[in-house]
């Protein structure tokens, strides 16, 4: 997630649907963000909602347990938005891919299998 910076950015607000995560974000300047993940196969929020973040962890260790393994393939990611003040994961996705767009601007960054 090189698009922008999440350090000191605060998670506004958590939308799911089937397959789809829709992640709002304001980022240190104030500026808003729309983070989609798409291919959603689970995620887990720890209180994320209002939580300054000090970064985002992609990894292609699956960090959420009880998982259907047949969901999961090499495409398959974890993000984990870290808390700033307790350095833990607060809200862990795993999904195939991610798009975000900043608030009145064009999609600037687009991971697909």
């Amino acid at each position: 997630m090189n698009s922008f910076s999440v350090a000191d950015g605060t998670v506004k607000k958590i939308t799911s649907t089937p397959g789809i995560l829709v992640v709002n974000f304001t980022d240190w300047k104030e500026q808003d963000w729309t983070i989609t993940f798409e291919n959603l196969i689970a995620f887990q929020s720890l209180g994320a909602e209002g939580e300054e973040i000090s970064e985002i962890i992609e990894s292609k260790k699956i960090l959420i347990e009880n998982i259907n393994t047949e969901d999961i393939d090499d495409t398959t990611k974890s993000y984990s938005f870290i808390s700033a003040w307790s350095s833990t994961p607060v809200l862990v996705i795993v999904a195939k891919g991610y798009e975000t767009k900043k608030h009145n601007q064009s999609l600037t960054k687009v991971i697909y299998p």
